[in-house]
């Protein structure tokens, strides 16, 4: 009886990831980031995407928190995209806040969802601009985007800048219009490839992604965020074993990217190498503790494919103790349950 209440255990395990995710993207277009599920009985959700000083989506994860008077606080990290859910809501005003980055101003942002749970949901979509803390920053310390793209043509960055407010006003097909009229004005312009490469990613039109990428890297081989989005283009498609040796690529370039050690993981385990999944999945976890919940989750899977009751307890307390209010929470508190009773004698 051992061996199919285990299999059925790891299906149970994969399928919530997969009702996971699936929910995340149809209700909030994220993929891979952590929908809050607020349990209040409600059915409206709040979404949006937080952008750095220059327009450009955050691409290292932040700490938000959603607010009200009845809730009391609740809080959410970013996806490695910048984007962030909250789902299950009731009518009532909401406060999203951003006040532990130091190095950006204080962000208080308020919505009023007005439709109760017996009349059609909505989701309210929320566009977040960080400012630098200190003025004086912005103009002695040049971010990332902007040293990008020293040299650019001013017509060229022009575009840039509309495509940019376009993306975060969800005109995602206007922006890659604009942003590729900047890449004619100037057709080495990294950062716009990598954008429109990023913005048909968030449209599911994949191919079209991995080109916009796949041009970027002919400009340059060794760029870090072309190469980890074309990575993640190639996992979305399934060519898994395209996506590994990008992955591995990327880690050379950048070796302390937690992130591309999240997908190299996610992506080994889809090729059936779980030892080389573990290792990979572990050291994402150790590098940035508490913001590679799903990590933890495929963690336990591994374990429990292995017959190890006392790894599985202790990556799904983990994975529970980060996201608790997971759709499939009560589920996963029945495996937990039952590795904790597989482990006595």
């Amino acid at each position: 009886m051992g061996l199919p209440t285990r299999t059925l255990t790891r299906r149970l395990l994969f399928l919530g990831a997969i009702f996971f995710y699936s929910s995340a993207l149809t209700t909030a277009q994220i993929a891979g980031g952590d929908t809050t599920n607020t349990r209040l009985g409600g059915n409206n959700y709040i979404v949006g995407t937080v952008y750095s000083p220059d327009g450009f989506p955050i691409t290292q994860k932040m700490r938000l928190k959603l607010s009200s008077p009845t809730l009391g606080e609740i809080i959410v990290m970013t996806d490695d995209r910048g984007r962030f859910a909250f789902s299950s809501l009731n009518a009532g005003v909401y406060t999203v806040i951003i006040d532990s980055e130091k190095e950006y101003q204080p962000v208080n942002q308020q919505v009023e969802i007005i439709r109760d749970r017996n009349i059609a949901p909505e989701t309210y979509s929320v566009s977040i601009r960080l400012r630098f803390a200190d003025n004086s920053k912005a103009t002695t310390k040049p971010s990332v985007v902007s040293a990008a793209n020293a040299g650019v043509p001013k017509k060229a960055l022009d575009h840039y800048d509309i495509a940019s407010k376009l993306a975060r006003e969800k005109d995602y097909q206007g922006a890659i219009r604009e942003l590729r009229l900047a890449v004619e004005e100037y057709p080495r312009f990294i950062t716009a490839l990598n954008l429109i490469g990023m913005l048909h990613l968030r449209l599911n039109e994949l191919d079209k992604a991995d080109e916009a990428f796949k041009l970027a890297l002919k400009i340059d081989p060794e760029a870090y965020e072309p190469l980890l989005n074309r990575s993640i283009a190639l996992f979305r498609l399934a060519r898994f074993k395209d996506a590994e040796s990008l992955l591995r690529k990327t880690l050379k370039v950048k070796p302390d990217s937690a992130f591309a050690y999240y997908y190299l993981g996610r992506t080994l385990q889809k090729l059936g190498r779980n030892e080389e999944a573990e290792k990979a999945l572990l050291k994402c976890t150790e590098m940035k503790p508490g913001e590679f919940s799903e990590a933890h989750r495929l963690l336990a899977a591994i374990y429990l494919d292995r017959g190890k009751p006392d790894r599985v307890v202790e990556q799904l307390e983990t994975y529970l103790k980060l996201v608790p209010t997971a759709p499939d929470a009560d589920n996963l508190r029945q495996v937990l349950e039952q590795s904790k009773r597989s482990q006595k004698p």
